[in-house]
């Protein structure tokens, strides 16, 4: 919890911070002005890092479990994502099928583009069989490969809304 004095000290600091990063004391006449930045930053891809890591911890602990509740991607998937997530859970619920073992996931990325993003992980699913009514099928080896999302940003929060095809150049 911050003290009366902490938050004085704070807000002090950021209005300092926004002073320096406004160009305070220009010449008067100068009208050239910097213009705005769409770059992404480190901090907005690690936000949509942050939610294919999400996703993806989801889909195992939901996979994993054989409980097929999709309530915990609304925060991570859109709408129109969350619908045939939960078409395909229904039918793993009607085969029995739950997941054993674990993926490997490596080498998350993001590239973003003003409000849309493209994240890809490197995805291993060799150890990760499944069982439906009890009988366990072992995967067959696929080894590494990349897997995409498109995300987009709506009211300040990245969500998932398509699967993507892995940027150019990314190998896994």
């Amino acid at each position: 919890m911050l003290t009366p004095r902490m938050r004085t000290a704070a807000g002090s600091l950021a209005l300092a911070t926004t002073l320096l990063m406004s160009g305070c004391g220009t010449e008067e006449g100068d009208s050239e002005t910097p213009a705005p930045t769409t770059a992404p930053t480190a901090v907005t891809e690690n936000e949509v890092v942050t939610v294919l890591e999400a996703f993806w911890a989801e889909r195992v602990r939901v996979e994993s479990s054989g409980r097929y509740d999709t309530a915990d991607f609304s925060g991570i998937l859109s709408r129109r994502m969350i619908e045939p997530q939960s078409q395909q859970y229904r039918q793993f619920d009607e085969m029995g099928f739950r997941r054993v073992g674990q993926p490997q996931l490596r080498d998350f990325t993001a590239e973003v583009d003003g409000d849309t993003a493209i994240a890809t992980v490197c995805v291993q699913e060799d150890e990760w069989g499944a069982e439906a009514d009890v009988q366990i099928a072992e995967p067959e080896p696929q080894g590494w490969y990349a897997s995409s999302h498109r995300l987009e940003r709506a009211d300040d929060a990245w969500l998932i809304v398509d699967t993507a095809k892995p940027p150019a150049g990314v190998s896994c």
